[in-house]
């Protein structure tokens, strides 16, 4: 039975897949550090024209980059650790799957921050906001540290030793 006629079957991890997603973590990093600029940006001069585009720029970003990427690696990376029987990247799996709910969740207590810079309101305060994205930034830095040392090689290696189905 071939890989595409096995509903059990493990897609292929496209050839550009593995640069490719380390390719958004390092957009991701840079976006992680504008983040926090615009952060350290509204505590200090407030909601001025420019910081009002950035807060619209990188809640745009945030809102849509992420959630593709993270599609991606359960579509590819995660279904392989999790089949391979082995017990330490079935927990990394797990993990890693874990991390983009609760990555999710915090970029939602952020999000509405930036969408109320963008529109000149300032409800919010700017302490608590640094805090969350400086939480968001660290979670993002464990997360991709794992993905980066552990799941993407792992999953190459997966690939290759599989036998042609």
């Amino acid at each position: 039975m071939s890989a595409a006629s096995d509903p059990n079957a493990l897609p292929s991890l496209p050839l550009q897949l593995p640069a490719g997603l380390q390719q958004t973590h390092h957009a991701l990093r840079t976006m992680l550090e504008r983040l926090n600029q615009l952060t350290s940006d509204i505590a200090d001069a407030g909601l001025t024209p420019e910081v009002r585009e950035e807060a619209a720029a990188l809640h745009a970003w945030f809102t849509q980059e992420p959630a593709q990427h993270h599609a991606e690696e359960e579509k590819h990376v995660f279904p392989r650790l999790l089949a391979s029987g082995d017990a330490d990247l079935v927990h990394l799996a797990r993990r890693l799957i874990a991390d983009h709910g609760w990555l999710d969740v915090n970029w939602k207590q952020i999000a509405p921050s930036l969408l109320a810079a963008k529109d000149n309101y300032q409800w919010f305060q700017p302490a608590e906001l640094i805090a969350a994205v400086r939480l968001f930034t660290r979670m993002h830095e464990e997360h991709m540290e794992l993905e980066e040392t552990q799941a993407f090689p792992a999953t190459l290696t997966l690939q290759q030793e599989a036998p042609e189905q």
